[in-house]
């Protein structure tokens, strides 16, 4: 197998873990690291003159961001989680009565709360029963009516890793007017992600999984033509033209997406977060997706050797990084001592065991994962 895109060397925990469980939560690379150390040994040191460089750097990440999933600049905003970015468009399209929005039964919380609380404002919610059904345009044909008004989907989903075809998604919604959110935190970052491809109105990002990057910070898409239509739900002293008027109350809202900002960001994680999405580009994201998806191969038909049932066994097209394999009859609590006392990072839950390595990991990390496994099964 080809050496990984991403330097391992890069990431300190490789030197002792088999660490395949970004899914939930990714290391930071030393470099990372690194640069959130400078910026608060300078705030420690410096106080504001030290903070004023580090804020500076914003719309430098904004650019990067818009350079890595093909939108521009104004159409990217600052959250602090992928809850933020559904929050905002769930609170910001002008909802009428009888509105339907269509989502899976099996979103992570983030993509469906926010949704699912607009049924107090008279909005139907639609659900696809996966995994025996999954959102699709012969599905949404099926069930779409003339009041359907959002489709809302993860690119991946967070328990079996199933990749939603996005842009064929997106098509069948442009094609009928019909607005499209996109859940990109279990996708982007081991995938690569196009807002244009997928036609996407809406995407929202965390960035401390694939993206490698601290908590508390993320990125939400909206479409240029969208942002004047939104409720400023969030609206706050960061959100009008010129923050630096401090009592100019009057003023216009800010012509772009930072509107959505509302107040002051999490500086730090932003700077930290391009430090990171520099490194993923660099490695270049369609190297990653071919790493990621031969270690999944490797994980998958070594479990089929060892008898582990693999729960996420799907067409080429719809794989991901992200596996989840059966864990039989071991006890979850002892898999997770084992796996942890083996230095193995792995996702142990009541639905099976969810493996998800990244570009910078290795063979040996997922045999190392396939031998955690295999003895918990010898001992059953």
């Amino acid at each position: 197998m080809a050496q990984p895109p991403l330097d391992r060397a890069l990431f300190p925990i490789a030197r002792d873990w088999a660490y395949c469980d970004h899914a939930s939560v990714g290391p930071l690379p030393q470099p990372t690291r690194d640069i959130l150390v400078e910026i608060f040994d300078a705030q420690m040191r410096l106080g504001k003159n030290g903070m004023a460089p580090i804020e500076a750097q914003r719309d430098a990440v904004r650019a990067q961001v818009a350079a890595a999933i093909n939108a521009q600049p104004g159409e990217i905003a600052f959250m602090r989680s992928s809850s933020d970015g559904a929050l905002l468009v769930a609170n910001g399209v002008e909802w009428r009565a009888g509105d339907e929005i269509v989502l899976a039964d099996d979103e992570f919380g983030a993509n469906a709360y926010p949704w699912l609380n607009l049924r107090r404002r008279g909005v139907r919610i639609v659900l696809a029963r996966a995994p025996g059904e999954r959102i699709s345009p012969e599905f949404l044909d099926r069930v779409a009516t003339e009041r359907t008004r959002l489709v809302a989907v993860s690119y991946v989903g967070f328990n079996d890793g199933y990749r939603n075809d996005v842009n064929a998604i997106g098509r069948w919604c442009k094609e009928r007017d019909v607005l499209f959110a996109v859940d990109a935190m279990q996708g982007f970052g081991q995938l690569p992600f196009d807002v244009r491809a997928s036609a996407a109105d809406f995407a929202y990002c965390g960035t401390a999984k694939w993206l490698l990057s601290p908590h508390g910070t993320s990125f939400v898409f909206v479409r240029r033509e969208l942002v004047q239509d939104m409720l400023p739900s969030m609206l706050s002293w960061r959100s009008v033209a010129d923050p630096m008027r401090f009592l100019d109350y009057e003023q216009a809202l800010h012509p772009d997406a930072q509107r959505f900002e509302g107040g002051s960001l999490n500086y730090p994680g932003v700077a930290a977060f391009g430090v990171s999405l520099d490194l993923l580009t660099h490695a270049g994201l369609e190297n990653i997706e071919r790493h990621v998806l031969a270690l999944r191969e490797r994980l998958v038909e070594g479990a089929k050797r060892s008898g582990i049932g693999v729960k996420s066994d799907f067409p080429q097209q719809s794989r991901s990084a992200i596996v989840l394999l059966d864990r039989g009859e071991a006890d979850i609590d002892e898999l997770r001592a084992c796996s942890d006392a083996a230095k193995v990072g792995i996702t142990v839950r009541d639905v099976g065991v969810r493996v998800s390595p990244h570009g910078y990991n290795d063979e040996s990390d997922i045999d190392r994962v396939l031998a955690v496994l295999s003895a918990a099964c010898a001992a059953r």
